[in-house]
């Protein structure tokens, strides 16, 4: 068994290994690496590409266009209902991870997400008061779009929603006390540029003697003396040995990295959540000259407050509507419409579907992903009451005005059926490793990060949510990030 140790001048200096280089992993990696004592190696199963070599897809500010180089997303197959078979869930993979891809959309959440963490799910220290400041500190750049940038279906949702009486607020992806609002979202970009993680994060960083970044190095499993984590194993057979080990692989690949560990956590891969989403195709009348394929939100609370929903604060800004001005990089004639469920109740899983000698990974990457979506009532009360809403407004005079039709075959009769038939989700799988205290059996991480009952290991990345925020889940992501690298700097001090 190959393994790869330090040179003899470098013993003196503890080798913290970080899995995974992205929304996570790239500031773990960054931060740590300030401390001129410390061996930052950082492992990411993709390509490793520096900022100024991004393929032009990656670098735009129109997010379809990343989608659509080859080498940088990741298809996994996941059943989303039980009604639905398998399909696509396309994350990120390079050093960036989906904050490379994804749509730029970024948002801190609600106030009320955080303050739930702390009262209700036991991560002291966690509420808004304590991530309220780093949230603000982000280097991240948010750049809020500009009204002449707006695409067609951004101006026909705002045109519909402030005749329907939502207030005009373009503050909306930091007001996080607000319910409801119509208005132009902040996107991470910069000077005409996406801002990746790999841009603001491991770009400064790239040059520290003590930080190596090695791509194509995907991380099977942890190495374990006990129940102390030595080191990793990698999909290629070799080992890397390491005085810490922090695994940022995502709430994908994390659990599953954990359970070939055999990690002795019950929460690991349970408890899985998504945001559920449904989408209406539009035919353009014209085709979209927009900038950015998402410039504008609709924010609002569900008016369902039954027997489910005692605490009305907790519901807050848990519908959004969201616009898409061009479905495609090279088809401007379709846009879309999406409905989306931002505080979600489903819990799904991701298991271990067995070593299977036939495939060519001897199928250590094979794993069982369950979102169920919409299996809690509550979520489904809410899916269809946003549902509702977007079939209304699209049916309206605004976007009447932009497009020849609405693709969406809505069947009211079977409201339900139709719904687990045809929802997909946004993207922001979270929940599948969670925090919390040290009492709670279903915790996998406790609030510093650390993995319960074993040393020299942690995991930061959105699969540790203790429960989804109520919005885009990449600057939750660097947040914790940010705050979870404070504690593991700490601990690596000598004593």
């Amino acid at each position: 068994m190959a393994i790869l140790r330090r040179n003899e001048h470098q013993t003196k200096r503890p080798r913290v290994v970080v899995v995974g280089a992205g929304s996570a992993g790239a500031v773990i990696a960054a931060r740590l690496s300030q401390n001129q004592d410390v061996d930052v190696l950082l492992l990411e199963s993709g390509p490793d590409v520096a900022a100024a070599l991004e393929a032009d897809g990656i670098q735009s500010t129109n997010f379809v266009e990343a989608l659509e180089v080859e080498n940088r997303n990741l298809r996994i197959p996941v059943r989303r209902t039980a009604s639905q078979g398998l399909s696509d869930y396309v994350r990120g993979v390079g050093t960036g991870g989906s904050s490379s891809v994804n749509a730029m959309v970024g948002m801190w959440g609600m106030a009320s997400d955080y303050d739930r963490w702390e009262r209700d799910l036991g991560c002291d220290g966690w509420s808004w008061r304590d991530v309220a400041p780093v949230f603000a500190n982000l280097p991240i750049p948010l750049f809020t779009t500009l009204l002449g940038e707006w695409g067609n279906v951004d101006r026909a949702l705002v045109d519909a929603a402030t005749d329907l009486g939502f207030e005009r607020r373009d503050d909306l992806s930091t007001a996080s006390l607000a319910g409801h609002g119509i208005g132009a979202v902040a996107l991470t970009c910069n000077g005409g540029r996406r801002a990746s993680v790999n841009d603001i994060y491991l770009e400064p960083a790239r040059s520290r003697f003590n930080l190596e970044i090695r791509g194509s190095s995907a991380v099977d499993r942890l190495n374990m003396n006990g129940n102390d984590v030595v080191g990793v194993h990698l999909a290629n057979g070799s080992d890397i040995d390491a005085n810490a080990v922090v695994v940022c692989a995502g709430a994908i690949s994390t659990p599953q990295i954990l359970l070939r560990t055999k990690i002795q956590r019950s929460g690991i891969g349970h408890g899985v959540k998504d945001h559920p989403a449904v989408a209406f195709t539009l035919a353009l009348k014209e085709p979209s000259e927009a900038r950015y394929a998402i410039s504008t939100l609709l924010r609002t609370t569900s008016t369902r407050t039954g027997k489910h929903n005692d605490n009305s604060q907790t519901e807050q800004g848990n519908i959004h509507l969201l616009p898409l001005n061009h479905t495609t990089a090279h088809d401007k004639m379709h846009g879309a419409m999406f409905a989306a469920v931002m505080r979600v109740y489903s819990t799904g899983s991701i298991t271990l579907a067995g070593l299977h000698d036939n495939q060519p990974d001897g199928g250590r990457n094979s794993a069982k992903i369950d979102l169920n979506l919409l299996g809690d009532e509550r979520d489904m009360d809410t899916m269809t009451e946003a549902t509702l809403m977007l079939a209304t407004m699209v049916e309206g005079r605004s976007f009447a005005g932009i497009t020849n039709s609405v693709s969406n075959e809505l069947t009211t009769d079977d409201m339900q059926g139709w719904l687990l038939n045809n929802v997909g989700s946004y993207s922001h799988i979270g929940c599948s490793s969670k925090m919390g205290a040290l009492s709670n059996e279903d915790a996998v991480v406790d609030t510093a990060g650390k993995v319960i009952g074993y040393s020299h290991v942690w995991v930061c990345d959105a699969s540790i949510f203790p429960d989804l925020p109520s919005g885009n889940t990449h600057l939750p992501v660097v947040m914790m990030a940010e705050r979870i690298s404070q504690r593991i700097s700490e601990s690596l001090l000598p004593n």
